[in-house]
């Protein structure tokens, strides 16, 4: 992960307004990395420029908090 950490990816001012725990689990862990590295990094290096991510995962309990769509990724 060369542009992105996995902090920004999980950052949510709404879980911490509501108190809601938005750690993901190792194998969420594991597709965020491999978003980045195949996608989201080739992305920024093409475009050249940063890209914010402002919504990069949410736990169930806090898409559910937010009336996200039941079947979100």
């Amino acid at each position: 992960m060369k542009h992105f950490t996995m902090r920004e990816l999980i950052k949510s001012p709404t879980a911490q307004r509501l108190g809601i725990s938005n750690e993901p689990t190792e194998a969420v862990k594991a597709n965020l990395t491999a978003l980045v590295e195949h996608i989201l990094d080739p992305l920024r290096e093409a475009w050249g420029a940063p890209i914010v991510v402002t919504s990069g995962y949410r736990s169930p309990a806090l898409n559910k908090a937010v009336h996200g769509a039941a079947s979100s990724q």
